[in-house]
């Protein structure tokens, strides 16, 4: 006779897709996760960026000669993906440093950022899944 109740381990969903919050963190709201964009204007202004970036970089390339965009664009690939902590959240001011975000105020460095919000677990949990082990 087979017993109808399941063992639950770290990391496993129970039968009615509930995930362990303390593990997995708080998660978002579906219904957020299926709209692609908040506002019509925030695609533009992604746009805009990209555009902005590319003109400074034709700029710098005329003015400093092709090794000055080369070597910003290497120096931020070098400091993207910088190690730490998966329960902590990343704060990455060398990349900030490097585009100029860390002389501007936008949108969400004042209101409530989903990466800025605190994630509940344990940490060593938290370490064992990110290393696979879980």
């Amino acid at each position: 006779m087979e017993s109808s109740t399941k063992e639950f381990s770290v990391g496993v969903e129970s039968t009615y897709d509930v995930k362990d919050v303390m593990l997995f963190g708080v998660s978002k709201n579906r219904a957020l996760d299926s709209i692609s964009s908040g506002h019509p204007l925030e695609a533009a202004l992604i746009k805009h960026a990209q555009k902005k970036e590319e003109i400074d970089m034709r700029m710098l390339r005329t003015m400093q000669g092709l090794h000055a965009p080369i070597r910003l664009h290497m120096e931020k690939l070098g400091v993207k993906d910088i190690g730490h902590l998966p329960c902590l959240h990343r704060h990455n001011a060398l990349l900030d440093a490097l585009t100029g975000k860390d002389t501007t105020l936008d949108f969400e460095d004042f209101l409530n950022n989903p990466q800025d919000s605190e994630i509940m677990g344990q940490p060593h949990v938290m370490i064992e899944r990110h290393l696979g082990m879980l």
